[in-house]
């Protein structure tokens, strides 16, 4: 993995995420919770589009976007499942996050994993690291 940190600054603080212990990220409105393990997780104050953008010349294979309210990182995917509408991960301690996810989407990312090439959702416009 390469060494991929990301600075946000705020007024008078600095967030610093390393991206490689990143096992999700949430939206929430104009905020982005980030989760290193399914019990430790901080709150940054942007959006996770505006996260994307600045990620995306950095860390092009293992973080992608899940519709409107996850960035997940590859690495720590154990199971999808389409007919339970969730992805599942696991943190470096073994405990595992199951994220709800729409089927459709679920399917788009089971072809990414399997092939490696992204397919646009339906719903969203295409990207390069979205589904």
């Amino acid at each position: 993995m390469t060494n991929a940190i990301l600075r946000i600054g705020s007024y008078d603080e600095l967030y610093i995420i390393d991206l490689n212990r990143v096992l999700f990220m949430q939206a929430d409105d104009h905020y982005t919770h980030v989760h290193y393990s399914a019990d430790i997780h901080f709150m940054v104050p942007s959006g996770l589009g505006a996260i994307e953008e600045r990620i995306a010349p950095k860390i092009k294979n293992y973080l992608i976007r899940l519709g409107r309210k996850y960035i997940i990182n590859t690495h720590h995917i154990y199971r999808i499942s389409t007919i339970k509408g969730c992805v599942c991960l696991f943190d470096a301690n073994g405990n595992t996050v199951s994220l709800p996810i729409s089927k459709s989407i679920l399917r788009s990312l089971i072809e990414l994993m399997k092939t490696g090439e992204v397919k646009p959702h339906k719903e969203s416009e295409p990207s390069s690291g979205n589904i």
